[in-house]
């Protein structure tokens, strides 16, 4: 029987901390425990004071540091730091034990700082998995940080044996950048088992969920904008945000300074296990977003059935069409008007879109998705 490969992955997060680069590990570690193909050890960030040892399954293990946790929605630049320093006199440690046949990285910035150490002292070959804001430019908010950390990023990927990105948005950025290094595409998945439509009565006024990380780059100021308009026309529609961030408070005032508080639920964070709940709830799925990779929430809620309502960024192409939704300008609220407006007076085209998003969510399940990630995996050599 041939040895199982030895992987060792880094990811600063990993639920219940952090977000989508989190949820993503945690479903493919789903899959891939128990194949005896493979051996992996994870380093991550601890949400309490102590290091601690989890095992996951047979063949997956997962070691936290702690790096002073504050929020476990959010890394704060100094545990980010921390994670850096903590994870690579680790990744030494641990590799001079285990003799890692190859490293794969969950994101650039913080993961890709260990694995190119590694890299560089002892050879060892590594993948990184770009999350979206590792591009310089994705995240507004990042702009002075991206300044001083580029030239770190473009190395890690010079020395990377390959990229893998989730959607084609994401390699032409990269390939702006440098059109040399190796990019290969995996999108993101869906547990489809989990995320399953529901059968119910549309609501009287239209319902809506945008479930994202409450920050400006997730355009949530535009939604609100437009619920207000549509208010003015004599058109109640309600939003549920479900998520939490930088900006709640803001957008809890500018909901109320747009008199349209009483037609939004700021839900902030619901785990995991209630969020099929949370789709099979609401008649529409909207992300107002101005930049995206492919988005996990997207994705679990056209496999709950749901019409999306999306922008023209991301992974939207490989997602959403006039079949299972509606196209808009990132911040183009009059455009976002019409198409609530257009649904909310047509509501029986609701259901064969939910229809076509379920049928489409169904081609991203994780299970596809993981054979994706080991032919990957055995690429590596």
């Amino acid at each position: 029987m041939p040895k199982a490969r030895k992987i060792l992955m880094f990811n600063n997060e990993f639920p219940p901390l952090g977000g989508g680069t989190g949820t993503v590990n945690l479903e493919l570690f789903n899959i891939l425990k128990n194949n005896k193909d493979i051996k992996i050890d994870l380093i991550t960030s601890s949400g309490n004071a102590k290091k601690e040892f989890l095992q996951f399954s047979e063949n997956i293990r997962i070691i936290k540091f702690p790096v002073g946790k504050k929020n476990i929605h959010h890394a704060s630049n100094t545990e980010l730091l921390r994670y850096i320093v903590k994870a690579s006199f680790g990744a030494f440690k641990y590799n001079k034990k285990e003799k890692y046949d190859f490293i794969f990285v969950w994101s650039s910035v913080p993961a890709g700082f260990p694995a190119l150490l590694l890299k560089i002292f002892k050879n060892v070959p590594y993948i990184v998995r770009i999350g979206g804001p590792d591009i310089p430019g994705f995240e507004n908010r990042y702009k002075f940080v991206y300044k001083i950390i580029s030239p770190i990023i473009k190395l890690i990927w010079r020395k990377a044996e390959f990229l893998t990105v989730k959607c084609k948005t994401e390699k032409e950025m990269i390939k702006a950048i440098n059109d040399k290094l190796i990019i290969k595409t995996i999108y993101n998945g869906v547990d489809d088992r989990k995320f399953i439509p529901k059968n119910k009565k549309l609501s009287e006024n239209l319902k809506l969920i945008c479930s994202a990380r409450l920050i400006k780059r997730k355009g949530q100021y535009t939604l609100i904008e437009a619920i207000s308009n549509l208010k003015k026309q004599g058109i109640p529609i309600f939003v549920d945000f479900v998520g939490n961030g930088d900006e709640r408070e803001a957008y809890i005032k500018y909901a109320k300074d747009k008199d349209v508080s009483e037609q939004i639920i700021f839900s902030a964070y619901v785990p995991r296990e209630k969020m099929p709940e949370k789709y099979q709830s609401a008649d529409v799925f909207v992300l107002p977003s101005f930049n995206e990779g492919m988005s996990n929430a997207l994705l679990e809620a056209m496999a709950c059935g749901l019409p999306a309502v999306v922008t023209d960024v991301g992974g939207t192409e490989e997602l959403v069409d006039e079949k299972n939704g509606f196209v808009f300008q990132a911040g183009n609220v009059n455009e976002l008007v019409k198409i609530l407006k257009h649904l909310h007076t047509n509501k029986q085209i609701i259901e064969q879109l939910g229809k076509s998003s379920r049928k489409k969510a169904e081609q991203f399940n994780w299970r596809s998705i993981a054979d994706e990630y080991m032919k990957l995996f055995n690429n590596i050599t």
